[in-house]
């Protein structure tokens, strides 16, 4: 065949199967985000690519301008000891309106259910972007505590879902690492949402805002005033994006030119990629335990 590379950005219902064909059939793999809908269908794809020996990159969390500026500041020693992190990543989109009539609950366990008709579960789309950084700059997690709920939107309340969500974990050597993640709703911010990192060291704390440069002009009531709605075929704007007042400076924000050069430098080296599927099996085991925490009221769920 002439196919070397398969691209696998299908329902994440549908990854882990397809995956695992193309890898038994000796093709390499670019996996948009999740692997599967389950940590055990993550797991059979691991297996999969091990007992290939083919190449798999997972490009969305880590090659991007927040991971990397992050790595760049610890290893300039400005930090000292690193003591902790916290990432603010969320989603500019999505028409908020009060959930009336609907009584709150405490969201369900997904159970490997992860999208319905109108929403997603916002810890999982959102957070491991999150989870990504906090993977590159700590060891693995022993604790996770997560907390999450309907904040925003009705759609959310109505199907027993979270919009909004945080998370916190500890790793073996005592350090925290903590992220808030979510869909707060179009025109809450002038960049599409806030992507920031706060790293803490034993000599500076420094704060990374992935959106910058930039200029932040606020436009709320001219948006909202033009009856500016998402489509309501779309309406948490999952195909449409959130109106953004400038584009991004970076070439390559998402960092998926960088994840294409290593990508490449893994297949010419014969060597892992930076981000491979072991380590977006490891994201998803993290969130995971951030719902198990998340269903019980926030106790601690312990790991390794």
């Amino acid at each position: 065949s002439d196919v070397d590379i398969v691209s696998i950005a299908h329902d994440i219902e549908r990854r882990a199967e397809l995956s695992i064909q193309a890898a038994t059939a000796g093709k390499h793999l670019w996996i948009d985000k999740f692997l599967g809908a389950t940590l055990e269908e993550c797991d059979e794809v691991v297996t999969a690519v091990s007992r290939a020996g083919v190449r798999a990159i997972v490009p969305s969390y880590h090659y991007g301008s927040l991971v990397q500026q992050s790595l760049a500041l610890l290893d300039s020693g400005r930090l000292g000891d690193l003591l902790g992190v916290h990432a603010d990543i969320l989603f500019s989109k999505g028409w908020p309106e009060d959930p009336d009539g609907v009584e709150r609950r405490q969201p369900t366990g997904p159970a490997g259910r992860w999208k319905y008709a109108e929403v997603k579960r916002e810890l999982l789309t959102v957070g491991a972007y999150g989870v990504g950084l906090l993977q590159a700059c700590l060891e693995p997690p022993r604790a996770v505590i997560a907390h999450g709920g309907a904040r925003f939107f009705a759609e959310h309340e109505r199907t027993n879902t979270e919009d909004f969500a945080t998370l916190t974990m500890t790793d073996a050597r005592g350090r925290i690492g903590s992220l808030s993640a979510g869909r707060i709703g179009v025109a809450t911010h002038p960049s599409g949402g806030p992507a920031l990192a706060r790293l803490v060291g034993t000599r500076a704390t420094v704060t990374i805002d992935a959106k910058r440069p930039g200029i932040r002009t606020f436009l709320r009531d001219e948006i909202t005033g033009a009856d500016l709605r998402p489509p309501p075929d779309d309406p948490m704007q999952w195909a449409s994006g959130p109106p953004a007042l400038r584009p991004p400076v970076s070439a390559d924000p998402a960092g998926l030119l960088a994840a294409l050069d290593d990508f490449v430098s893994a297949l010419d080296e014969e060597r892992p990629p930076a981000y491979s599927v072991t380590h977006a099996r490891d994201n998803m085991e993290i969130l995971l335990a951030g719902y198990r925490s998340m269903v019980t009221g926030g106790e601690v769920v312990h790991l390794g």
